[in-house]
């Protein structure tokens, strides 16, 4: 009778353990498909989050930077495309400069945006004589692609971009220059064998791997713990073919990076945590700089304190960028 009662109870105890299995499973599916299908999470990430995007802000600080707000629509041009067996086909808008130069930049955007974003730092290197090349991230902007990498992949279209950079002008000087995903995206190149004609990178409140980074905001937004919602979610972008989150480690790619590299982050930035610039700052094995911005949220920092964050990042490239 004992051991018959025994079978029931652990019979009961595995048909509750698949069934909580499933349901963490399918949790897993859902919210991946909610934060990095580019089809379907815009509408979430617009319900949920009330945080003004940098478009919407410029206008308050054009006087301090002379930021136009409509600048980038005015200079972005055509859509370019090229196609590499590694990225498949991949879009940029190419903003020349005014002028003959060698000065370029590779200037990657966020999550949940598109290469228009990068205007505020596309007007700025255009007005010192830099080409401009504003590519679109995996899944955003003009991509085709349904799912996004959060850096992962898009170190490939960094990397295919700083190519075609190379191709045109073999005597290109160039610097990358991220913010957030587009931060972990150009560290995470700077980790690979890049050409001679790279010269500088900007980090601009870059994480240091993005499984820490999604515990963050699981914890932050959620109130839950990493396990085991993340271990699913990790599941499930296995499952289609995207990126194991956990091999998605710019902290690891700046160790062996030889690009010099300025970190900035703003004091305030919970969603991509501050203190994650000291950890990348002090991983990162290149000349390296770093500086905080004090009281901006993520993303922020060059509207916050464009003065500072300007003469931080044109002190750091000006005996690099000639």
């Amino acid at each position: 009778m004992a051991s018959l009662k025994t079978a029931k109870a652990a019979k009961t105890i595995l048909k509750i353990g698949v069934g909580t299995t499933a349901a963490v499973l399918g949790a897993g599916a859902l919210v991946y498909e909610c934060a990095l299908n580019t089809r379907i999470n815009r509408f979430f990430i617009n319900l949920f989050d009330d945080r003004s995007e940098p478009e919407e802000l410029s206008s308050q600080q054009d006087e301090a930077e002379r930021y136009d707000p409509n600048w980038m629509e005015a200079h972005k041009g055509d859509d370019h495309v090229i196609t590499t067996d590694v990225t498949g086909p991949i879009h940029a808008y190419i903003i020349p400069a005014e002028g003959p130069s060698h000065k370029w930049a590779v200037l990657c955007h966020g999550y949940n945006a598109s290469p228009e974003s990068t205007g505020v730092f596309a007007q700025h290197y255009h007005n010192l004589g830099y080409h401009c090349v504003c590519p679109s991230m995996r899944a955003w902007g003009n991509d085709e692609r349904i799912y996004c990498s959060m850096g992962y992949h898009d170190k490939d279209i960094c990397m295919a971009w700083i190519d075609y950079v190379v191709a045109q002008d073999a005597e290109a000087q160039i610097v990358l220059h991220g913010y957030s995903m587009g931060a972990a995206t150009i560290m995470l190149a700077t980790g690979e064998t890049l050409p001679p004609q790279v010269k500088a990178a900007v980090a601009d409140c870059g994480f240091t791997s993005c499984w820490d980074q999604y515990a963050n905001v699981i914890k932050l937004y959620a109130k839950l713990p990493a396990f085991p919602l993340l271990h699913a979610i990790n599941a499930t972008s296995m499952l289609r073919g995207n990126f194991d989150i956990r091999k998605n480690l710019p902290i690891e790619a700046v160790k062996r990076s030889v690009t010099p590299t300025v970190f900035l982050h703003g004091t305030a930035d919970y969603f991509v945590p501050f203190k994650m610039m000291d950890e990348l700052y002090e991983a990162c094995a290149a000349p390296k700089a770093k500086q905080a911005i004090e009281g901006a949220d993520h993303a922020q920092s060059v509207y916050t304190d464009p003065a500072l964050y300007w003469k931080t990042v044109d002190e750091f490239l000006k005996d690099k960028i000639v």
